[in-house]
């Protein structure tokens, strides 16, 4: 640990002398003076209402961050090789909506209905973004968003991730498409949003190394040499489905004139109103140009609804069923063939309205009031050959309500509730309670305060409750889980910081022997945590870090000390037509028992022989911004083999070795 730090104060004192010449006021987020404004939104998923951010193209801070499970303030642990599963190393449930099948491994890859950007700008956008580096990895992107047509707009987006690692048989193969648009009517009374989305995931699952000696000792430089434990196993995993959302606002007619419209979409690629106009007549006569018009995600009084429909597929094979990984084998010793589909129609209605005003946009009252009705559709099906494979359907109605107080901006009081009748998770309710001082969100002069409370029963996921293949076979009644919540948070400019408690009473997870079990006893999880991003001149500093305390460990596995900091030097060179940021940026967390994956069922589950972490990954990069372009260039885990071979996150799964990384991402606006 010595030696790493000498390493990491040498090269942070090279990277500053290299870059000293020519210092300049200000950094990266100086914006390109070839940018367009492009704001997007994200469609809500029950609760969270939808906010209108602007999109920072062409920043640096963070570019680096390319993996999507490796962000900032994203800690995971991850199946040795990009686009493959992983584990969040922070503590935090989530009672989602839909069904729940089981405790998600890929779900920062996907594209979702909750994640899916719309966007909002007067010219068209495009981003194309490409990235390669060691072990054949290459990441590609493509996003697409227009105007057709006055308060009618299209957008589509392409995710690529490939890479074939360097170990053998851990190749990761994922794709994801979306189209999505909006559309609303002249006089702003009727909206839609709509998207179709697909995603595609291939693995090929090697088990994990047989020896972590033969690593951790070195034994074998050439890691396609290392003998795995699964020589013919496939992951195949499929996610699509249909979103569509209608809107019928009442009350007040919100139509804009086209100086407020611009006021508050600006572009500086958008020509002068004089322009837009066509060429016959004044303009106060009807061949002006109308001006464009866009759904606002932040308005209220309306009746809304959705219907989604989705679709999921999960195919696991092995040629090999008799290789001695797996603890049993109840259908066929020659091949392993499990399938499971499950498909779900969710209709939901939502009356939102609201009274008197508060600062900016919000409601002095609001209420959201809904129903959601939900059809599951489930086939398990462990071989294909026989047509053995059984049905279930289910029904579920979900009423819920929101209901948010603003007193003059001072204070912000929310609560909301909901209760789920019908299997699988008939009984599933949650109540919560919200506090904000003051009552706007980013207040630059105090900061907000924010507290909660939670209390959330829910029955386990569906794998937890029933499940059937080749080598796991059970049908559980477990019972609720109880999961009460209590948090606090203080956000002011560049600096968050908050504590959590939480107390899980009947929690469900895979034991030793990758068997459902329900904890006999309740514990409690507590977590701080801190994120900060300081500026001194053209030097930067990121820093997210957490401290989280487990009561008893027996049935969850967390590090005590998880998180990631990033220095950055920035100037500007050739008459700041080219600005450059560099710096170094390290991954830590404490020794703990983490959780083995069992490739078969897509999931983690607790083990007592292995212990990892305490290990730094360092990455050192340089971000480069010409114009709408962007490039990086990362040294990715820059102390391999410098301070031991114990980079392993995942038991049996190594961490890749020192590799080099490059990718460019490209804004277009025409």
């Amino acid at each position: 640990m010595r030696r790493f730090a000498l390493l990491l104060l040498s090269l942070t004192a090279c990277l500053s002398a290299l870059l000293a010449q020519e210092p300049t006021q200000g950094n990266d987020f100086k914006l390109s003076p070839d940018t367009a404004s492009v704001y997007y939104f994200n469609a809500d998923i029950r609760w969270n209402g939808s906010k209108l951010t602007k999109l920072s193209d062409t920043l640096l801070t963070g570019f680096q961050y390319y993996d999507p499970v490796a962000a900032f303030n994203t800690l995971s642990a991850v199946n040795g090789n990009i686009g493959l599963a992983y584990k969040s190393l922070f503590f935090e449930p989530a009672a989602e909506a839909g069904f729940r099948f089981a405790p998600s491994v890929f779900n920062l890859y996907l594209i979702r209905n909750d994640n899916l950007r719309y966007y909002r700008s007067f010219t068209p956008y495009s981003n194309v973004a490409y990235s390669f580096g060691s072990g054949k990895e290459q990441l590609f992107s493509v996003t697409h968003s227009q105007n057709i047509a006055r308060g009618l707009s299209f957008g589509v987006d392409l995710r690529i991730i490939n890479s074939i690692g360097l170990y053998t048989r851990q190749k990761s193969d994922n794709s994801s498409v979306a189209l999505q648009g909006q559309f609303i009517s002249d006089n702003e009374r009727y909206a839609v949003l709509a998207s179709y989305r697909n995603n595609r995931y291939k693995w090929r699952e090697n088990g994990g190394i047989v020896y972590d000696s033969v690593f951790t000792q070195n034994l074998e430089e050439d890691r396609q040499r290392v003998a795995i434990r699964l020589s013919n196993a496939d992951n195949l995993i499929k996610e699509s489905g249909v979103f569509v959302r209608q809107y019928y606002y009442f009350g007040r007619n919100p139509a804009k004139k086209i100086s407020d419209t611009l006021q508050v979409v600006s572009d500086s690629l958008m020509p002068p109103p004089e322009i837009q106009r066509t060429q016959q007549g004044p303009p106060s006569q009807k061949e002006e140009k109308l001006p464009k018009i866009f759904f606002n995600p932040e308005r209220s009084n309306f009746f809304r609804h959705t219907f989604t429909y989705t679709r999921n597929a999960f195919l696991y094979s092995d040629a090999n069923p008799k290789s001695g990984y797996y603890p049993a084998i109840f259908v066929d010793s020659v091949k392993t063939f499990d399938s499971i589909y499950y498909h779900e129609f969710l209709n939901e209605l939502v009356f939102e309205g609201g009274v008197g005003k508060t600062r900016g946009t919000e409601k002095a009252i609001l209420l959201r009031a809904g129903i959601e009705h939900a059809i599951s559709l489930y086939k398990n099906g462990f071989d294909a050959e026989r047509n053995d494979s059984i049905k279930k359907s289910f029904t579920r109605i979900t009423p819920f309500a929101y209901l948010s107080m603003n007193a003059f901006g001072v204070a912000r009081a929310e609560g909301k509730i909901w209760l789920t009748n019908g299997a699988p998770f008939n009984g599933d309710k949650g109540i919560a309670a919200m506090l904000t001082l003051p009552g706007f969100d980013n207040s630059s002069t105090w900061g907000n305060l924010y507290a909660s409370v939670a209390l959330n029963a829910l029955q386990p996921d569906y794998i937890f409750q029933y499940h059937h293949s080749n080598h796991f076979s059970w049908e559980n009644s477990l019972g609720q889980q109880t999961i009460f919540s209590g948090k606090v948070m203080y956000s002011r400019k560049n600096f968050k910081a908050g504590f959590n408690l939480y107390n899980l009473d009947g929690y469900v997870y895979f034991d030793e022997n990758i068997q459902p079990a329900r904890a006999g006893k309740s514990f409690a999880v507590s977590q701080a945590y801190a994120e900060t991003n300081l500026h001194f001149g053209n030097f930067d500093l990121q820093a997210f870090a957490t401290w989280q305390k487990l009561s008893d460990d027996s049935f969850l596995r967390l590090p005590e000390i998880a998180g990631r900091i990033s220095g950055y030097y920035s100037l500007a060179l050739f008459k700041r037509a080219l600005y450059l940021q560099a710096g170094l940026s390290l991954m830590y967390n404490s020794s703990f028992y983490a959780d083995a994956y069992m490739p078969a069922l897509r999931s983690y589950y607790i083990q007592n022989q292995v212990e990892t972490g305490n290990y730094p990954y360092v990455d050192g990069f340089i971000n480069l911004r010409v114009k709408r372009a962007r490039m990086f260039l990362v040294m990715k885990h820059l102390n391999s083999g410098l301070s031991g071979y114990n980079y392993i996150m995942v038991p049996s799964y190594p961490m890749p070795d020192r590799g080099l990384r490059f990718g460019v991402s490209w804004n277009f606006f025409d």
